[in-house]
């Protein structure tokens, strides 16, 4: 596993298109393009992470509970 740090984050809703089954089908998705670089200063790298739009608020909600339990003393 490789350990990167996050400097800047852009979200948005993207179509694409999805395998289902033995179909393609178009879907809306939320996109998030980061920009990243790992501990020892080495070069940017750019991450495109896609999410389902019904996964999306766990995905959130994960998140901030991470955050509140990161910022509790």
């Amino acid at each position: 596993m490789e350990e990167l740090f996050v400097r800047q984050v852009d979200i948005g809703v993207a179509e694409m298109d999805v395998a289902v089954g033995d179909q393609l089908t178009t879907a809306r998705v939320v996109v998030e393009h980061a920009t990243a670089t790992d501990g020892r200063g080495g070069p940017d790298r750019q991450l495109l992470l896609v999410y389902g739009a019904e996964e999306t608020p766990a995905v959130a909600e994960a998140l901030l509970r991470a955050a509140e339990t990161a910022t509790t003393p």
